[in-house]
């Protein structure tokens, strides 16, 4: 049986109220996260904890401080552009449930007086947050001229324009309940997180919205995004949003693989755009054979374990996992044609030509300012 060296966990964001994007350009308005979202944070966390670092399970992380957080063996990034404090909220709320207060977090002084931590022994975990402004890999497809290129170019397609005939009927159902919001697919994304945030925290809205109106919407608003944010090709510039984090990911696994070096756990939490374009990258599929497509529901998590084979073969294997939204267990994902754990130096040579290594690249790339 193979042994878990460490692992990779991409997160989205917990819940939220109502967030605008921009259909054109993807910068987004103001939002602001909610209590549900913080409770689904934090039960992620406490999953990763029970999945991770409990010596009872399959994917535990041997020699790894479960008690009290040692910061040399975590990393934390943290998402701080579109969406805002949402994702650093969901962040803070997860390493509660992964690193719970412990009276284990203590000190003793000099004088043989001991203190723990406030709160109970609240344990503090350092947080990077990642600004477009000065890092561009968890925001890669703002102020991005190609990427826009990109978008344009689906937008004029006939693929596009045949769907948008397609949703008209849906369009003139929805109208009364959108208020005065633009009713076209170029708009789905912000009519879907309307009507999917206003069933959430709305009761009156809840119980007038006709049935069905929601699940079509989520189901146009996913089509849409799935094909802004992926590509035909690995490295095409509609996988920007994974090509950037597909930086960190590979660095992150060769740290972990390098026996001097502490990493064990990488924690990414960030939006849902960069899932799509992972998934596509990956050609990710269930073990039941279903491709992964369009944006996962809040509080997601793919993670991405390093594990030693078993003899004869002590070789490391990449093993992906992907928990959609906040029920279930994780799942076993296939990715590039493998039916079984792919082998890293297998997965780092089939997609390191596709990462964006730095900002000056990803200006390369991307034409953008940044």
């Amino acid at each position: 049986m193979s042994s878990v060296l460490g692992v990779i966990v991409i997160t989205r964001n917990g819940d939220r109220v109502e967030f605008y994007q921009d259909p054109e350009s993807y910068k987004g308005a103001t939002t602001e996260t909610t209590p549900l979202g913080e409770v689904q944070s934090h039960a992620l966390g406490a999953l990763l904890r029970q999945t991770y670092l409990a010596p009872a399970s399959a994917s535990y992380i041997a020699g790894m401080s479960a008690d009290v957080v040692d910061n040399h063996e975590v990393k934390v990034k943290v998402k701080a552009g579109g969406e805002g404090t949402v994702v650093f909220d969901s962040a803070i709320a997860l390493l509660q449930g992964l690193f719970p207060p412990t009276p284990k977090n203590r000190i003793k002084l000099a004088d043989g007086r001991e203190v723990i931590a406030p709160l109970g022994g609240y344990q503090y975990v350092p947080v990077e947050t990642v600004e477009p402004s000065n890092d561009r890999s968890l925001e890669s497809w703002t102020d991005c001229p190609a990427f826009q290129k990109h978008v344009k170019d689906f937008k004029n397609s006939e693929e596009f324009k045949g769907m948008h005939q397609k949703a008209q009927p849906f369009f003139d159902a929805v109208k009364d309940y959108v208020f005065g919001r633009e009713l076209s697919m170029n708009n789905i994304w912000n009519i879907y997180d309307f009507v999917n945030t206003q069933l959430m925290y709305n009761q009156t809205y809840a119980y007038r919205l006709p049935p069905t109106l929601a699940e079509t919407a989520r189901g146009l608003a996913n089509w849409h995004e799935d094909k802004v944010f992926s590509d035909s090709k690995i490295n095409g510039i509609g996988n920007v949003a994974g090509r950037t984090l597909l930086r960190i990911i590979l660095k992150s696994l060769e740290r972990i693989a390098f026996n001097d070096d502490p990493l064990q756990f990488m924690l990414v939490e960030t939006t849902y755009q960069p899932f799509i374009s992972l998934f596509h990258m990956a050609e990710a599929v269930t073990e039941s054979g279903k491709a992964l497509t369009g944006f996962p529901d809040y509080a997601s998590a793919f993670a991405i374990e390093l594990r030693r084979g078993s003899p004869p073969d002590l070789r490391d294997f990449v093993r992906f996992k992907f928990r959609n939204g906040t029920e279930g267990s994780f799942e076993t994902v296939h990715v590039l044609g493998h039916k079984s754990d792919i082998p890293l130096t297998e997965f780092i040579y089939k997609t390191q030509g596709a990462q964006i290594m730095n900002n000056k690249h990803w200006k390369d790339v991307c034409g953008g300012s940044g």
